[in-house]
């Protein structure tokens, strides 16, 4: 028999796809396990091969954990390789180097490495992979801000080698992404401002900044007073200061200053600086750069304020006059008996007080022989502003501790009429519309931290977004702006249920040292974590901690925590917490009202006071028959407390109306059964309006 032509060719695709799928069987098992993402499997695979690993090999296996989130795996086996011979993989080691340090959140490091990676590629695969990582472009603007800020603020030799990482950054974001941003770091870095784009500096020229508010020597003298003041925590002299600055606006400023040194508060009213288009100024108190003194403010304070000798010694001086105070340190500063530490305490002393007296002759000569940078905050900021110094000058000698204090004596400068960097920053006292603020921050200083943190409060004010919440954990982390971000990306991750983000996000955050409100907050998400992984104990104890605080607590924890006392048959412990909602009802929706009620009738009602369970369970039903989930449940609890007293004709009706209602065939068919079941109680079922029963 002749096959045809077409059967022929049917059986020759046949053999043909049966060859192919035997020769896509013959795939390795680690290769196999690869195609499917069985990640986990292929890392046991790895760890049980007895052969020396390849360069391929060990790379593989790094690529493995940074699929199974553990970049820090990834990290041991990057860091213990040696550099590679071959620049493909060396670009690769690199490369995954990169992406497990941005995995671990250490966003710095990862553009090193990843700047180090591309110096082993071809400009078209380093660009093509650096475009094609997520969000890199951003990522790669947000580093080189913070580390020129720490460029800016270290004045050891390690500068120059900061330097060179910076231009190395700088050079990969300019060949990359090539925007006005790197046209102008790179040039504002090297000092060549006349190299910035024409048409750059014709856009920005329309966020030109209104004129600042005026701010005298003698203003700037008034502010260095105050602060020596300060310094002594003679926090009422230091106002009388302030009282005598022209500028009510400034007054204002500096006010709020003194008062955060004395109590770590900050303002609640900005309308000063916002009304009056002070960018800086709002975003200053807005974003409270003074946050990492919230909850200790003693390194602004000469001496230790905890000790009663010091205090006690301090207050005698303070009461003489400045004349018989001076002598009466010389006196003490001539004797052979006191240390080193003493004498170094007594000279700070009587500089704070010479400057808060206006005794610049005698200040002046105390400056230039003292150690400045071991001086309370407070006063060097008084000297600096005195006396013009250089402000490396009073800058402390660890990079961090200069880093983190930098920031806070350029404002603070600023806001006493003295700025630093005038080059790369807006006066502090620039006035502008909202509507500039983009261009102001974006293109005329796009180096400015104040102008950068007034225009990322702008837009998470008016649409809060993880990428932005991000992006302001990252490089404002030492403010309250970046720690809300950090609570906002907690926060968004446990509504996730992505408890091991969230809890990462939270371990971001020196809990210890945050201002109340937002360690209420920090305190609510580590409760909701505690909840979602079962731990009741430590979430019941974190709560505890958030009554202790004395700061209102967040309405939907204290129903979690209500319905965690139910849970533990705590019912006054829930009792109490659920009263503490509905006597607050005002704020609540009416859903949430409703749901209060429900609650508290079931704790009622668990605890045997049916007749408090029923005043609940119908008020509810009463008050919010529109709320109809809670308002049928209500009155199916209050029925079966009526079939129990025997009141079968009012449980009927109840379950009646629930029956009506009732939106889910389950709530229907429950009712249904519990009417049947009275019906067989009762007999023949009546329809008597009243349960009066004659006994004769």
């Amino acid at each position: 028999m002749k096959l045809s032509l077409s059967f022929l060719a049917l059986l020759v695709c046949l053999i043909l796809s049966g060859t192919n799928s035997m020769a896509a069987q013959k795939q390795t098992f680690q290769q196999w396990l690869e195609h499917y993402g069985a990640w986990d499997r292929l890392e046991n695979e790895y760890a049980t091969e007895n052969t020396e690993d390849s360069p391929e090999a060990t790379l593989k296996r790094a690529q493995v954990y940074l699929n199974l989130n553990s970049p820090g795996k990834t990290l041991e086996i990057i860091e213990m390789t040696p550099a590679f011979e071959d620049r493909t993989l060396e670009a690769e080691r690199l490369w995954l180097g990169g992406q497990a340090y941005r995995g671990l959140g250490d966003l710095s490091k990862s553009v090193l490495w990843f700047t180090q990676a591309t110096t082993f590629m071809e400009n078209s695969e380093a660009q093509r992979r650096l475009k094609d990582e997520p969000d890199l472009e951003n990522i790669w603007h947000d580093v080189w801000l913070k580390m020129y800020w720490s460029y800016t603020a270290n004045h050891t030799l390690s500068k120059a080698t900061q330097k060179d990482a910076l231009n190395l950054v700088t050079t990969v974001g300019q060949r990359v992404w090539n925007n006005d941003f790197w046209l102008a770091s790179k040039s504002l870095l090297n000092g060549n401002q006349s190299e910035l784009k024409e048409e750059n500096t014709k856009y920005s020229a329309k966020a030109t900044p209104a004129s600042s508010p005026f701010l005298s020597s003698s203003d700037t003298a008034l502010i260095a007073q105050a602060m020596a003041s300060a310094s002594l925590e003679k926090f009422d002299e230091a106002n009388t200061h302030i009282d005598k600055i022209s500028q009510e606006t400034v007054k204002v400023f500096w006010k709020s200053i003194v008062a955060f040194l004395k109590n770590g508060n900050v303002p609640t009213n900005l309308d000063s600086f916002t009304t009056g288009n002070y960018l800086k100024a709002n975003a200053f108190w807005a974003g409270n750069v003074l946050a990492p003194f919230s909850k200790s403010r003693s390194q602004w304070f000469l001496g230790n304020p905890q000790s009663g000798p010091w205090t006690q010694f301090r207050n005698n001086l303070l009461a003489m006059s400045l004349d018989d105070a001076k002598k009466a340190i010389d006196n003490e500063l001539g004797s052979m008996l006191i240390s080193e530490q003493t004498s170094a305490l007594l000279t700070n002393f009587k500089l704070a007080l010479t400057l808060s007296n206006g005794d610049i002759a005698t200040s002046r000569t105390l400056w230039n022989s003292l150690n400045k940078n071991s001086l309370p905050i407070s006063l060097r900021l008084a000297g600096l502003l005195t006396f013009k110094d250089n402000l490396n000058n009073v800058l402390p000698e660890k990079p961090a501790e200069s880093y983190a204090l930098y920031p806070i004596m350029t404002a603070l400068s600023g806001a006493a009429g003295h700025d630093v960097n005038s080059q790369t920053e807006a006066p502090f006292w620039t006035t502008a519309p909202n509507d500039q603020l983009d261009s102001l921050s974006r293109d005329r200083y796009p180096l400015d931290r104040l102008l950068l943190l007034a225009y990322w409060q702008q837009l998470f004010n008016d649409k809060p977004s993880v990428e932005l919440a991000k992006r302001s954990a990252f490089l404002f982390d030492d403010s309250s702006f970046g720690i809300q971000g950090l609570l906002y990306l907690a926060n968004d991750a446990a509504k996730a249920k992505n408890l091991q983000l969230s809890a990462f996000y939270l371990n971001q955050i020196d809990e210890p040292t945050l201002p109340p409100n937002l360690k209420m907050s920090w305190l609510d998400i580590k409760t909701r974590i505690e909840l979602d992984s079962g731990r009741q104990g430590a979430a019941l104890d974190t709560y505890k901690d958030m009554v202790e605080t004395g700061t209102p607590i967040p309405i939907m924890t204290r129903l979690r925590m209500a319905l965690l006392y139910q849970q533990r048959k705590d019912y006054k412990a829930a009792q109490k917490e659920l009263l503490s909602m509905w006597n607050n009802r005002g704020t609540m929706t009416t859903a949430l009202q409703a749901e209060t009620l429900f609650w508290l009738g079931e704790g009622e009602h668990a605890m045997r006071n049916t007749d408090k369970a029923l005043d609940y369970y119908l008020q509810l039903a009463w008050q919010y028959p529109q709320e109809n989930i809670w308002a049928l449940t209500a009155m199916y609890r209050a029925s079966l407390i009526y079939e129990k007293r025997g009141k079968y004709e009012t449980a009927k009706r109840l379950l009646g109306t629930v029956i009506r209602n009732a939106a889910r065939k389950e709530q229907r068919e429950a009712a249904k059964a519990r009417i049947d079941a009275i019906n067989k109680k009762i007999g023949k079922q009546q329809d008597n309006k009243s349960t009066l029963a004659y006994p004769f």
